[in-house]
């Protein structure tokens, strides 16, 4: 995606997620965001997921949670002798052991959408997995295309919120379809995904094509 194309979308879709997050929401702990130890994860947004989510179970009988971290707590990876060392574990078993860890507390049906920003790897673990939404239709269509594109962009805290609330609004929707049911506060969400860019992308190198062609056409009857 070009960058100011990109830029537009992001800043679009930051602007809907300062507005539809601004909820009152004085809450010290949050039931849904399991896990912010870094703090990734902007207040508004921590609120919004409070208030969607609260609002999914109570209508759904759905759980919809989110743990956003820097990179894997090691500290908290209960081993089982002293002897054990996280230090042993590759990367891919630090974070299963996290995702392992944090599953056992959730209730079902569940679906955790997990962040790990040093990791750069994002996950979708649900307890029935393509029974209630398309978990790799929310991750390839709704978060992979707010992703930066080039290696020295920042992963601000503000454009984590805006990848992972993009997935978790439409995933929040697909459950609320699901069921048949309506979500008061859920907000619009980019659904500028793969697809449509790689389809615009197309009509537009058609058009060059045809606009060189023009121009050959052009000249060789002038001469």
């Amino acid at each position: 995606m070009p960058f100011s194309l990109k830029g537009l979308v992001y800043s679009s879709f930051l602007w809907a997620v300062m507005l539809y997050a601004d909820m009152p929401l004085a809450q010290a702990h949050s039931a849904y965001v399991v896990d912010n130890t870094h703090k990734l994860l902007i207040p508004k947004s921590v609120d919004f997921v409070e208030t969607l989510s609260t609002e999914l179970q109570a209508k759904t009988g759905y759980h919809l949670y989110m743990a956003v971290v820097d990179s894997v707590p090691m500290e908290d990876l209960f081993l089982e002798s002293p002897q054990d060392s996280t230090l042993k574990l590759t990367p891919k078993q630090k974070r299963l052991a996290y995702k392992n860890m944090l599953l056992e507390k959730l209730q079902k049906p569940y679906t955790l959408i997990v962040f790990m920003k040093e990791d750069e790897k994002i996950d979708i673990v649900s307890s029935e997995p393509k029974k209630y939404f398309d978990e790799e239709k929310v991750y390839y269509e709704y978060m992979v295309p707010l992703l930066p594109k080039q290696k020295d962009e920042i992963l601000t805290p503000q454009l984590i919120s805006a990848i992972v609330l993009n997935g978790y609004a439409q995933a929040a929707d697909m459950i609320a379809h699901h069921f048949d049911v309506k979500l008061e506060n859920n907000m619009p969400v980019d659904e500028s995904g793969g697809r449509e860019f790689v389809r615009f992308s197309m009509y537009v190198m058609l058009l060059v094509m045809f606009g060189i062609i023009g121009v050959i056409y052009l000249t060789r009857k002038k001469t």
